[in-house]
């Protein structure tokens, strides 16, 4: 099993700041207060003072337009010129960008792809309030595949209106696609939101999902707390995932294998982020 956790080596960032043009209920912008800010006429300067503290990868993220894509057109040739210089690992939140010349000038530059994956209309329609049909998230997902991007689509593990008949078709088009990696997620509801996840119904999930992807599977971060105790031992004793992010805690020792970096980072550039709970 392999571990992922933030601790030096890898940092997030926004492009824009605090700022979400499509503010989703699940976050309206309050994660993004927590990255750097990546402001445009200082980026290089940031990148730089991040490659002294001591960081090797960065996830380039920021607000969405209203259309529900990263404009990060403007930070390419910044993004492309720190990695010539300090070796940057990438990964990105590109969100359902579908220009092809943007991402064609990605290629080479962000490593992989964190997409958000979802045919569920609650979540296209309710939470991130897109003005398109989940259609173009296929699109967006097979325009970036096709630009030789390196792509790990996010799926729903559970959301107030999740369906496991929709869920079942997200994994297939994932596997159509020949795609052999995901990350799974369990949706963390608004403050006050009636409907909360369980972590048995998630548990449930997980092995159907398990039991349905003959990939890769990896749990990702945005997970409630206090599903981990439950939901992440059964992951492991089961063996139902590959990787885990934000583990619980007990689940580490001195002989887990701990990288510093997103669990979606491809195998052949983890070996620089490696780490022990001795370093946290």
């Amino acid at each position: 099993m392999k571990y992922f956790l933030h601790i030096e080596k890898f940092t997030s960032v926004s492009i824009t700041g605090s700022a979400c043009w499509l503010n989703c209920r699940f976050c309206r912008g309050k994660y993004l207060r927590h990255m750097t800010h990546l402001s445009r006429d200082r980026a290089g300067e940031i990148l730089r003072g991040l490659y002294e503290s001591g960081v090797r990868g960065i996830l380039v993220s920021g607000g969405f337009t209203r259309e529900g894509y990263l404009p990060i057109e403007g930070f390419i040739d910044v993004l492309r010129d720190a990695r010539r210089k300090y070796g940057f690992i990438y990964n990105a939140h590109l969100g359902l960008q579908r220009d092809r010349s943007t991402l064609e000038a990605l290629r080479g530059i962000i490593d992989v792809v964190d997409y958000e994956f979802t045919l569920s209309n609650y979540i296209a329609k309710y939470v991130r309030g897109l003005p398109v049909n989940v259609e173009a998230y296929l699109e967006s997902l097979k325009l970036m595949s096709d630009a030789g991007l390196h792509v790990v689509p996010h799926l729903y593990l559970w959301h107030p209106g999740f369906s496991k008949e929709v869920f079942r078709r997200e994994v297939k088009a994932v596997e159509d696609l020949g795609l052999n990696e995901v990350t799974l997620l369990a949706y963390i509801p608004e403050p006050g939101e009636a409907t909360t996840p369980q972590a048995g119904t998630v548990l449930e999930n997980l092995r159907e999902a398990r039991r349905l992807f003959n990939g890769r599977i990896y749990l990702g971060c945005m997970r409630p707390h206090y599903i981990k105790r439950e939901l992440d031992t059964a992951a492991v004793d089961e063996g139902l995932v590959d990787r885990i992010a934000n583990p619980y805690h007990p689940l580490l020792d001195d002989s887990s294998e701990i990288y510093d970096a997103c669990c979606s980072l491809p195998e052949n550039l983890l070996q620089g982020f490696k780490t022990s709970i001795g370093r946290r």
